[in-house]
């Protein structure tokens, strides 16, 4: 069986989610969706669309969708899901405004059950065009909802007028100015087709390595947010560095957001794809390295405050002799 695309949705509070959700189930016919959320109600999906709530742990929509809450452990609802009678072919997850998505990122990149059945497609993250700036100087989770996004929306750009928009905008890029900026004008996002970008893909983020190489911030922004690269061209010691980064992931998960290479390791014929999220990190078997290929490490390294020094120092510490 093919692994189940999730893309999760985030943004802070009133910023448009559940329109976003209801735009996507019917901009999605051919889809067969699951929508986990944190909080259910008819207020939430459109009415309209429910039709049997018997069960109050799975929901089904009039479309084929069916809804569930997030009101277990993630590994329980997911587990519930898979176990249901329902079949469906994509996963939606809805975060409340006030969480940290990364907790739920992580999940699917360790847990052993979720990674077997289910695989990030992206995360979409939601601004409200009219209090975004607001949001930014006072809500350092709206912070980390942007920097861990792959696609940021505004939402009620309209109301908010261009100029307001234009400025947001530009903030936005500073936080995280890897991720794709589109806009919802009158309660719909311009993309209608959202899903399937598969930003976690192995081959996409070897092409974001790429492209990140040689441009990594050199100055933080006012709210800390910067990035780095790191390159080496000696091959590192794969035990040190699945150690190093437990430890550096650990204690540094409020000010690292994202972490994504590409690794020279030695003893090793082909490049190991690397991704983290929050504490955890997962490394995946990319392609050989070729004859005349420069065989090299590249690490972007996306957080706040970044002590790049220290960061060189302990990752210079890792290569073999």
């Amino acid at each position: 069986m093919s692994k189940i695309p999730v893309t999760l949705i985030t943004g802070f509070l009133g910023s448009g989610k559940t329109s976003l959700l209801n735009q996507l189930i019917s901009s999605y016919p051919e889809k067969k969706i699951a929508i986990i959320e944190n909080e259910f109600g008819a207020i939430n999906i459109d009415s309209e669309l429910v039709t049997n709530i018997e069960n109050k742990e799975v929901f089904e929509l009039s479309n084929g969708c069916i809804c569930c809450n997030l009101n277990d452990e993630l590994y329980l609802v997911l587990q519930k899901l898979i176990q249901s009678d329902h079949q469906f072919n994509h996963l939606l997850i809805e975060t409340t405004g006030i969480a940290d998505p990364s907790s739920i990122l992580a999940s699917f990149i360790m847990d052993p059950f979720i990674k077997k059945k289910f695989v990030l497609d992206s995360v979409i993250c939601l601004v409200d065009t009219e209090n975004g700036q607001r949001l930014l100087e006072n809500e350092s989770i709206f912070i980390k909802q942007v920097a861990v996004a792959d696609q940021i929306i505004l939402t009620k750009s309209d109301l908010a007028g261009k100029a307001k928009s234009d400025i947001l905008k530009g903030e936005l890029e500073k936080i995280n100015r890897f991720a794709t900026l589109g806009e919802a004008l009158f309660g719909k996002s311009e993309n209608e087709y959202l899903l399937d970008s598969f930003s976690y893909d192995p081959a996409k983020v070897y092409q974001f390595v790429l492209g990140v190489e040689g441009k990594s911030d050199t100055n933080k922004d006012k709210h800390g947010i910067e990035s780095m690269c790191y390159t080496s061209c000696i091959p590192m010691d794969q035990m040190k560095l699945a150690m190093w980064l437990d430890a550096f992931l650990t204690f540094n998960q409020d000010s690292i957001y994202r972490v994504k290479g590409i690794l020279y390791l030695g003893g090793l014929e082909n490049q190991i794809i690397l991704q983290s999220v929050h504490t955890q990190f997962q490394a995946t078997v990319g392609k050989a390295w070729d004859k005349e290929e420069q065989r090299e490490s590249k690490i972007v390294i996306i957080g706040k405050n970044l002590n790049r020094k220290v960061i060189e120092q302990n990752l210079n510490e890792l290569l073999l002799n």
